[in-house]
């Protein structure tokens, strides 16, 4: 069971490049022996990172089942500021509970639900033009003109069975001032994540 996962870049002296010179702009781990909960037609992604270095750490009591037959791979985009190409590595730690251990027995599974504000898009990420919005700042996708070219939103999913959030996180790209998580039931509304 996968209950902790850590990704970084590497150089090959071992130092840890800085983030404003050399950094993972966005790493996404997915498993292409499961199918994604949000798009199916996507492998399971699992995890991500990017600038900000995100780490994944279940509560207690949660997991994300591992299998030595799972085939992950990992979409990912370096941006290097040096003024010559550079040999990096990308990393990544995995705190592991063995399946065979009677900590392992006590894990509830835990199952990504991915989403983005183009879910189910080759590059699922919007553009805000400058001077657009309100005061300098734009909220997608409440100011964009039919940011779904007039389809069902794409930033949205409906649970297909109880759940219980555990862990959250949001990416942003440089300029990005925060990322909402919102639950909608019965006509109410209440915010369950920001990036803030």
């Amino acid at each position: 069971w996968i209950v902790g996962f850590k990704p970084n870049l590497q150089l090959p002296d071992g130092k840890i490049p800085a983030v404003d010179v050399l950094h993972l702009h966005h790493g996404v781990w997915a498993v292409a022996t499961r199918r994604d909960t949000t798009s199916p037609f996507f492998p399971e992604r699992f995890v991500a990172a990017g600038e900000e270095k995100t780490a994944l750490e279940f509560p207690e009591g949660y997991g994300y089942r591992y299998s030595p037959n799972d085939y992950w791979y990992l979409n990912y985009m370096i941006h290097n500021l040096w003024p010559k190409a550079t040999k990096v590595w990308v990393t990544y730690d995995v705190d592991l509970v063995p399946a065979d251990t009677p900590e392992a027995a006590a894990l509830t599974p835990a199952r990504p639900v991915w989403t983005d504000v183009q879910n189910g898009s080759a590059y699922p990420v919007f553009d805000a033009l400058r001077d657009s919005g309100t005061e300098g700042t734009f909220t997608y996708p409440d100011q964009a003109p039919d940011p779904y070219a007039g389809g069902a939103p794409k930033n949205a999913w409906t649970a297909d069975r109880d759940l219980v959030l555990v862990a959250t996180g949001g990416h942003l790209h440089p300029g990005g001032l925060h990322t909402d998580l919102w639950l909608e039931r019965g006509g109410a509304k209440a915010q369950l994540f920001s990036s803030i």
